[in-house]
């Protein structure tokens, strides 16, 4: 976009100056984020969340990382033959496609199925679960399925809280604040790789509450996505 520089009207003795009335003003580095409740999830996520907490018990890869008591899975959840397994990759394509075509338009059409790299692996918090500030730097895309959340006290308990990537607009106080998206199963919430993120904490009445995260990664001739 081009943007024309107007001069001030020059003071004259006939009253104050006059202003242009056609001066834009624009929003620079706007961060897109795709909200959406997958249809068929109260037939998936039931399903889900039992392999999940069964895996859980074998899972020798499972950890801590990140987080405070909550355990994050191997991430292989992707490569499970299940019917439910599907349905997710579903989910999450329609994620990263919709993200795709609002940053690259009708050029999202050239990127192949050979393009595209994803993997998910599922988050399960106990009483006061939460996950540190972070960002996914290797991906394109990055999300979250909520698949349970035990009801609580605290109205704000397991929130995923989106912070201001802009860190001298923080410094200054001129950042907006944290932006919060609620835990509601079935709810996808997706957003750049690039962009920081954590979870507060589940409260200490709740017994569980479990996620699916996931990354999309594009090849290099797409690195403008990531």
């Amino acid at each position: 976009m081009t943007v024309t520089a107007h001069s001030r009207s020059a003071p004259s003795d006939s009253g104050p100056p006059t202003f242009p009335t056609d001066r834009p003003v624009m929003q620079m580095w706007r961060t897109p984020t795709y909200q959406a409740d997958c249809p068929g999830a109260a037939e998936h996520l039931p399903v889900l969340r039992e392999m999940i907490l069964q895996a859980e018990k074998t899972d020798t890869q499972a950890a801590n990382f990140g987080g405070i008591d909550a355990i994050k899975s191997s991430q292989t959840m992707l490569t499970w033959d299940h019917p439910s397994i599907e349905w997710l990759k579903v989910q999450i394509a329609a994620a990263g496609d919709t993200l795709t075509r609002a940053v690259l338009g009708d050029a999202a059409d050239e990127i192949g199925g050979h393009d595209v790299n994803a993997e998910a692996w599922a988050v399960v918090y106990r009483s006061g679960g939460s996950l540190r500030p972070h960002t996914h730097h290797d991906s394109a895309w990055s999300g979250v399925l909520y698949v349970a959340a035990d009801p609580s006290s605290d109205s704000e308990a397991g929130y995923l809280q989106m912070l201001d990537p802009r860190p001298a607009a923080v410094g200054r106080s001129a950042s907006q604040g944290v932006v919060r998206y609620s835990p509601i199963p079935g709810r996808m919430v997706a957003f750049p790789g690039w962009q920081p993120h954590s979870v507060k904490a589940t409260a200490t009445d709740s017994r569980l509450r479990i996620a699916i995260a996931w990354n999309i990664a594009y090849h290099e001739r797409w690195s403008r996505m990531s």
